[in-house]
């Protein structure tokens, strides 16, 4: 997993815009225990139901080993690619897709020039 700092060549991960809608700080962690379901969705999705290590306590690891910190309003490009080699890469890289928002969060795809 990546943020974007600057103009990013590798083609195979997949930009989004995430959003703190709060007015506190926020994590990429407290992102993914408001968001539960993006995992159940991928899983079922993506048929990954019955892969080992593809659990919630996993992608919470996965977050906290990669973590992004938002300000309160704060807007950031994030990038998410199964070729990190994180859960949280692979699993973000398609469950975000869509889009979505949350209580705290929201979340849209971005198509940034590579």
């Amino acid at each position: 997993m990546k943020i974007r700092l600057n103009f990013v060549s590798n083609s195979s991960s997949t930009s989004f815009i995430i959003t703190n809608l709060s007015k506190k700080k926020k994590t990429l962690v407290d992102f993914v225990r408001e968001n539960p379901e993006l995992l159940e969705d991928f899983k079922e999705c993506y048929d990954y139901n019955n892969v080992e290590g593809y659990t919630y306590s996993e992608l919470i690891k996965s977050a906290k080993d990669n973590n992004i910190f938002f300000e309160p309003h704060d807007k950031k490009e994030c990038i998410f690619g199964d070729e990190s080699g994180t859960l949280i890469g692979h699993v973000f890289d398609y469950a975000l897709r869509g889009g979505g928002k949350s209580t705290s969060f929201k979340w849209k795809f971005f198509e940034s020039l590579r």
